[in-house]
């Protein structure tokens, strides 16, 4: 009888009355699903490198590199060699050609960067993945990299994960935030799976995607995705891992070799900013180059294979040069090779996610680390300095102080490097490199495009008006000079009228004249194939932020760092279905201008925010005739003025 009563004091202390079981399930059969295909994904795409890389390097090329896997039993005598090194610039273009030919004929976005195009979607709330176009650009990241494309699959398989992710989503019913969930899950479990680091690659995805905006129920369907596609890749492939790490190898910590630590990373995080100045650079150029589009990737493919008749060790994703890196093997790698291949890996890697190949940043940016690592405390052991740092812990360091200097996600970053050594050995020493090559490297400093982050550095600007901002509300800058459309206008008609009256985005209403969503430029430029009676409600927004007039006015700010969307509706008070105007950056401007205080004229030419041409449209088809809802303007006209 005692006993019972404190059973029961026990079950009632813990309240498992607020435990959302309905999460739990729901969450559960959705992140396993997403690992599966994950993990299939994973599995394919593993297989297909081997298969390509067999072929086109090992049979054809006669080029044998060393896979991360075997380098414990490559034999002192091993030498790189290569039969015909002038077949390897034929191959990779005549590879790149296919790829241009093919991505370009069905999508312009196909060659773009996986998790660019994912952080895109994701913050932009499209969720309009095309799985025919998302599985077909995994395709040819495996054949570029298979075929010696500098690069890694890891950002395209992403995006295909995210694809599911998404589709998932729409299956089970989901709102638009928990599609977002989906869609980091899918991105994390196939990341997580492919370099064989569950934990990092999931909070990877919600690091980079998020950003420090962490949504705690976004937590666990990322991590069992990740999970799952872990263990089903495993056991298929007999659990091959990232990178060999020989604990023997590893030397204690000591306060000397914490600063030594310190030292390597602030190089690294200078490295950092050339790196990605370097990828940027070459993106530039490549955009801005006057051939045709589907010859860009052919281009690219010369390019590499041109330099890596010289450096083959630049070819394909690099792994087993890492790992020959890591454990200091200076017989088969040496030093005075090391560093220009480097400087070509930086090179070759830039020119292939340049040129539209299909190839991805983040697979590079852990080899071009860790190499730097190697050849940094190799040279400093010449001259006998840092003797009491061995050379596997300086290259892990490396590879994570890199990631983070690239990246922006310091603390997966952390993650990564307690799965990649297996221990706890290293922590401080990675906390500190990371925390340092993260400040040294500067908070822009990103491989990839972070949209939420540039437009919130670009928002910091409006802090020092809070004072002013504060005392306004939405309604003291909102104006009734808005567009709108009904839910059933075809896309074609959406497009004229944007075009006409240069607007960015449209209200859609229902046929009772309520409003039901938003249909933003973006969206429709984004459309890949639009057929004729396709209208807007296949790519409308369903649930965009919106605001009220008695809301202050800092809300809109808030708003916009966090979704990147610049136009939001003014909804009535008293009812959420009537729009009573479209706030936007250029509102807020003309706002404070009345009082001679502009603000935050760099957005106003940001890509977010240009003016629409006709340019923006040659590439769309437009309708017959455009409207305007006179009954819904004249009723918003005078809400406030009545």
């Amino acid at each position: 009888m005692n006993l019972s009563r404190h059973t029961e004091r026990f079950v009632r202390r813990f309240d498992w009355t607020t435990l959302d079981l309905v999460y739990l399930k729901k969450w559960t059969v959705i992140g396993i699903i997403i690992g599966v295909i994950s993990g299939l994904l994973v599995i394919t795409a593993y297989e297909s490198i081997r298969i390509f890389s067999s072929f086109f390097l090992s049979d054809l090329v006669r080029y044998i590199q060393p896979y991360p896997e075997d380098v414990a039993n490559l034999s002192s005598d091993y030498s790189l060699y290569v039969l015909k090194p002038w077949l390897i610039p034929v191959i990779l273009g005549l590879v790149g050609l296919v790829v241009g030919i093919i991505s370009t004929k069905l999508s312009a976005n196909m060659g773009k960067n996986g998790i660019d195009e994912i952080s895109d979607q994701f913050h932009n709330k499209k969720s309009e993945f095309s799985l025919k176009i998302s599985s077909l650009r995994s395709f040819f990241s495996t054949l570029a990299v298979g075929s010696g494309m500098s690069g890694g699959v890891e950002d395209s398989l992403a995006h295909t994960g995210s694809t599911f992710g998404s589709i998932m989503g729409r299956i089970f019913k989901l709102d638009q935030e928990e599609i977002r969930i989906a869609i980091a899950a899918g991105m994390g479990s196939t990341i997580g799976g492919i370099l064989r680091l569950p934990f990092g690659g999931a909070i990877f995805s919600l690091e980079l995607l998020y950003r420090r905006d962490f949504i705690i129920k976004s937590v666990y369907p990322a991590l069992l995705a990740s999970i799952t596609s872990y263990i089903i890749s495993g056991i298929i492939l007999d659990w091959p891992s990232f990178l060999y790490v020989p604990q023997e190898f590893i030397t204690k910590t000591s306060l000397q070799s914490l600063a030594a630590y310190g030292i390597i990373a602030a190089i690294i995080g200078l490295i950092g900013i050339g790196y990605v100045r370097t990828v940027k650079i070459f993106q530039i150029h490549f955009e801005k180059m006057k051939i045709p589009l589907y010859f860009k990737p052919a281009l690219g493919g010369i390019i590499i294979g041109i330099f890596a008749i010289g450096f083959p060790e630049i070819l394909g994703t690099g792994y087993g040069w890492l790992q020959l890196a890591t454990v200091g093997n200076h017989q088969i790698f040496p030093l005075w090779i090391m560093f220009p291949v480097i400087v070509m890996k930086i090179f070759a890697t830039s020119v292939s996610n340049a040129s539209r190949n299909s190839t991805g940043l983040l697979g590079p940016t852990l080899v071009i680390g860790g190499l730097i690592g190697s050849a940094l405390i190799t040279l400093f052991h010449s001259y006998g300095i840092f003797m009491f740092i061995d050379t596997t812990s300086a290259t892990l360091i490396s590879i994570f102080a890199f990631f983070t200097a690239s990246t922006r996600t310091p603390i997966s970053a952390i993650v990564i490097g307690i799965e990649i050594v297996g221990s706890y050995t290293l922590l401080i020493p990675t906390v500190i490199s990371v925390i340092i090559s993260n400040i040294i490297s500067g908070k822009n400093n990103c491989i990839y495009k972070n949209y939420v982050s540039n437009l919130k550095t670009q928002l910091s600007n409006a802090k020092k008006y809070d004072l002013k901002l504060k005392n306004y509300l939405v309604r003291d800058a909102m104006n009734a000079d808005f567009y709108n459309i009904n839910r059933n206008t075809t896309i074609n008609d959406a497009i004229r009228i944007m075009k006409d009256l240069n607007v960015k985005s449209l209200v859609v209403t229902n046929n009772e004249d309520e409003f039901e969503g938003m249909v933003y430029f973006e969206d429709l430029s984004n459309v890949s194939t639009i057929q004729e009676n396709m209208t807007v409600e296949t790519i409308m927004v369903f649930d965009p932020p919106i605001l009220r007039p008695l809301d202050p006015i800092l809300n809109y700010f808030e708003l916009i760092s966090k979704t990147a969307v610049s136009e939001i509706p003014v909804v009535s008070p008293d009812d959420n279905k009537l729009v009573l105007s479209i706030l936007s950056i250029k509102d807020i401007n003309k706002l404070l201008n009345n009082i001679n205080d502009p603000i935050l004229p760099d957005i106003e030419d940001s890509k977010l925010h240009k003016d629409i041409t006709s340019n923006d449209f040659h590439n769309l088809s437009v309708g017959q005739e455009i409207y305007r809802n006179n009954k819904i303007f004249n009723k918003l006209k005078h809400y406030w003025t009545r």
